[in-house]
């Protein structure tokens, strides 16, 4: 089962990729773009590294694998892709958006509390510490995924524009965390399979949902 699902999220992260490239990646686009098609390739590598794992051995590692630097790099360009430039746009550093800063701790305040929760019941040991590591950097991008979704939009719709392209980072997030859950726990193959095709629905419409937005701030 984990083979196929992790051969589904290849395709589906491969799909992505490659069509970011097609549609960004033969003249001229935004860095901010070129960063967020390069986290769909992090992704794509990712999991292509366990699909051949689960085909060659019949599972992954228990603690770290080279698989998670695919999902690392991915959040790292998703965080880099948002954070400084694309945020000094928004937010001026003023008190003005304090209230919105505050707000947008939820997102990793989840991503963190669904992670204590793997560590209370399982304990501490090389696997938690690595799924840790990775959910810091899961946390990073989602708090400006959650900051850009619901701050006060600038001149030219801007980050309106975005808006459903944050929400979709957003929810991905969210799913990489699900994900942890439902593997640790060893939960019913259903609540698995849920996890894994909703990322696959995610990585298929990133790209499409992006450059919709995109449109409409370059128009």
């Amino acid at each position: 089962m984990y083979l196929a699902l992790s051969i589904a999220l290849t395709v589906c992260a491969a799909f992505g990729f490659n069509y970011g490239l097609f549609r960004f990646f033969r003249g001229k686009a935004a860095l901010y773009i070129r960063m967020i098609v390069f986290a769909i390739g992090c992704t794509m590598l990712g999991r292509l590294f366990e699909a051949l794992q689960f085909l060659v051995n019949g599972q992954l590692s228990g603690s770290f694998h080279v698989g998670m630097l695919g999902i690392i790099g991915c959040f790292m360009f998703l965080f880099s892709a948002n954070f400084g430039q694309m945020d000094s746009i928004v937010d001026d550093g003023s008190k003005q958006f304090l209230k919105t800063r505050i707000i947008a701790l939820a997102a990793p305040i989840v991503v963190a509390a669904m992670w204590i929760g793997l560590v209370v019941s399982k304990g501490f040991s090389a696997s938690t510490v690595a799924l840790g590591v990775e959910a810091i950097f899961i946390a990073q991008a989602a708090y400006y995924h959650l900051k850009h979704l619901i701050i006060k939009d600038v001149d030219y719709g801007l980050i309106k524009s975005i808006r459903s392209y944050n929400l979709v980072a957003l929810i991905y997030a969210f799913l990489c965390m699900a994900e942890m859950l439902v593997k640790s726990f060893n939960l019913p193959a259903v609540c698995i399979i849920i996890v894994y095709v909703l990322q696959c629905i995610v990585l298929l419409a990133f790209v499409p949902v992006l450059e919709r937005g995109v449109k409409k701030w370059t128009t």
